[in-house]
């Protein structure tokens, strides 16, 4: 028969909760949590058995002891159970012998007076959805206990027949489901950056979305739960490193959609939303009414949305952040280097990737723009940056084998095995792990995109690649048959096609080119006297100067752009122009 577990021989079974983990540090979120719980126990012990159900038992932080009252379980005893536990590895061993302060009527002349045994359990990692019966912040969430060989619970008491009969049975345990640790962090947001640019496309893309947790990771890290409403938009799980508040996730959307959607995130008994959708594409030109200077001791090369600025500083040796309210941060005091150089920028989420320079050498490093004090994101010793994509994952190389490029994950640098050879080139890299480079063969530079293993050239002239899009669409300069500088763009929809030269010039390079399809670029007169910045619109049929959109009052005082920098997208542009006295200057224009 089955009788709701009023035997004592339960609350042994819950002593046996503290257990290790596969991975030993799990023991340690054992350790500092409270309260273990005990989703379901069966035992067998004097031909009966014995269930419960959902008990929270209290535990204090920091110690692997615990104590259980009979009452807990609607147990008319005063009987506490003294559980002493003790760590050998991953397995926790616990150790009590308590005698109960009256006899205990199990039933049928039966009467326990004393329980005592060895637990022992093993640990390991929760990384599912929120247990549906924890509904605050105080359940033990992170840690499943599992009853490990060696567990022995004995229980004493007597026979009432007359006389006592006295007798000792060991418990048979027939079911255990219980959890410790420390609370599944609360989710506190979850956010898709959606680029201004960034329109329908008819090919999938993907979207880089972040979630952020109200206090770090546990031991192992946690798994935030995803889903969209829009069954076409594939979002899986992400999981947060352990000691970590936020990571990024990719969001695949399927070729032509443009939404609406919401994305669900849950964790912790919370759950977020965001819609997303994309807009329409900009196809029609637009004029440039915001702009800015910079100081004339910067050499800056590239633009974030908002209008944040990357710098080389001659003087310093080093990169700066210039924030759109001319706050300006050395990266080297920022990261504790001498020396920082940035390799490149992810406009649309703010990050700046590049190399900072210690005396113990080399360290590759991503930061945020918006929250530059805070510095680096992620952190590796001994390698140099070479990439990364929208979602966060860096490309990079080893000092000491430049032949090979490794990609990041949360395991570590991994060689890439279609990389092999193209560094020191320029290697391009977007969020749908496509990658372009240009690479020296036998017949001069060569613009190449990368499929798994295979290399493929884009065009047989000499080429270089200079910008790829998230939208899988790249730029470059090639020669034509006349041997002339002339930009081209690249996409698996429409192959390779030129772009048009702004008129009265006769040689131009394409520098940049947003999500929206939109290129930025340079163009050189015949005899290379005169040069100046053009863009192109996004179906490849006109190719329009910076100086007839340029803000009103920069032309009325005699500007003119020179060169093409930087592009982002939300359409703010990097350039270097000329005042009214001939004097050089970098501007930072918005629509």
């Amino acid at each position: 028969m089955t009788r709701s577990l009023n035997g004592l021989c339960a609350l042994a079974l819950l002593g046996f909760l503290l257990a290790g983990n596969a991975h030993a540090d799990v023991v340690d979120d054992v350790w500092r949590g409270t309260n273990i719980r005990l989703n379901a126990a069966r035992i067998h012990v004097r031909d009966s058995d014995y269930a419960t159900g959902y008990w929270l038992l209290p535990k204090a932080a920091n110690t692997l002891d615990f104590n259980v009252a009979a009452r807990s379980f609607g147990i008319d005893s005063d009987l506490v159970l003294h559980l002493h536990g003790t760590r050998s590895g991953n397995v926790i061993s616990w150790t009590f012998d308590d005698t109960l302060p009256q006899p205990y009527n199990l039933g049928s002349a039966q009467y326990a007076t004393r329980v005592r045994g060895t637990l022992k359990a093993r640990a390991r990692q929760v990384r599912g959805a929120d247990d549906p019966y924890c509904d605050h912040a105080a359940c033990p969430h992170n840690v499943e206990l599992v009853l490990e060989s060696g567990t022995r619970v004995w229980v004493d008491g007597y026979t009432d027949v007359w006389v006592h009969i006295g007798w000792t049975e060991e418990v048979q345990f027939r079911q255990f489901v219980a959890y410790a640790g420390v609370p599944r962090p609360r989710l506190a947001s979850v956010r898709i950056t959606t680029p201004l640019s960034r329109c329908p496309s008819s090919s999938p893309t993907e979207l880089s979305g972040e979630v952020t947790l109200s206090s770090p990771a546990p031991t192992g890290g946690i798994l935030v739960d995803l889903m969209s409403v829009d069954a076409s938009v594939g979002v899986l799980p992400v999981r947060v490193p352990e000691a970590q508040s936020t990571a990024r996730f990719a969001l695949r959307l399927p070729a032509n959609w443009s939404g609406p959607t919401v994305i669900i995130g849950a964790s912790g008994g919370v759950q977020k939303s965001v819609k997303v959708a994309l807009g329409k594409c900009v196809t029609s030109l637009f004029t440039f009414i915001n702009w800015r200077a910079l100081t004339a001791n910067l050499s800056p090369r590239w633009v974030l949305n908002g209008g944040s600025v990357v710098a080389s500083v001659e003087e310093l040796k080093t990169d700066v952040l210039v924030t759109p309210n001319s706050e300006t941060y050395s990266l080297n005091e920022v990261l504790g280097a001498s020396q920082v150089r940035v390799v490149g920028v992810q406009p649309a989420t703010g990050d700046l990737y590049g190399t900072a320079y210690t005396q113990k050498g080399p360290s590759a490093f991503r930061l945020r723009a918006e929250q530059v004090k805070s510095g680096a994101e992620q952190w590796l010793d001994g390698w140099e940056a070479v990439a990364a994509n929208a979602h966060g994952t860096l490309l990079v190389s080893n000092p000491e084998d430049t032949f090979n490029l490794y990609r990041v994950d949360e395991v570590g640098p991994a060689k890439h095995p279609g990389l092999a050879g193209l560094y020191p080139s320029r290697v391009l890299f977007n969020s749908r792990g496509q990658v372009a480079a240009t690479v020296k063969t036998d017949k001069g530079m060569r613009a190449v995109r990368v499929y798994g293993k295979d290399v493929k050239w884009l065009v047989d002239v000499e080429s270089e690649a200079t910008a790829l899009n998230d939208v899988g669409a790249l730029v470059g300069v090639a020669r034509d048959a006349n041997k002339v500088l002339k930009p081209f763009r690249w996409s698996d929809e429409k192959g390779f096609q030129w772009l048009p030269l702004p008129e009265g010039y006769a040689s131009a390079r394409a520098t940049a080119i947003n999500d929206g399809g939109w290129v930025l670029g340079t163009a050189s007169s015949a005899d290379g006297k005169a040069q100046t910045a053009f863009l192109t619109t996004p179906d490849g049929k006109s190719s329009v100067l910076l100086d007839k959109l340029m803000p009103a009052e920069l032309a009325k005082a005699g500007y003119r752009i020179q060169e093409a920098l930087s592009l982002s997208d939300d359409f703010t542009v990097l350039v270097r122009a000329v005042d009214g006295q001939g004097q050089r200057v970098h501007l930072v224009l918005s629509p």
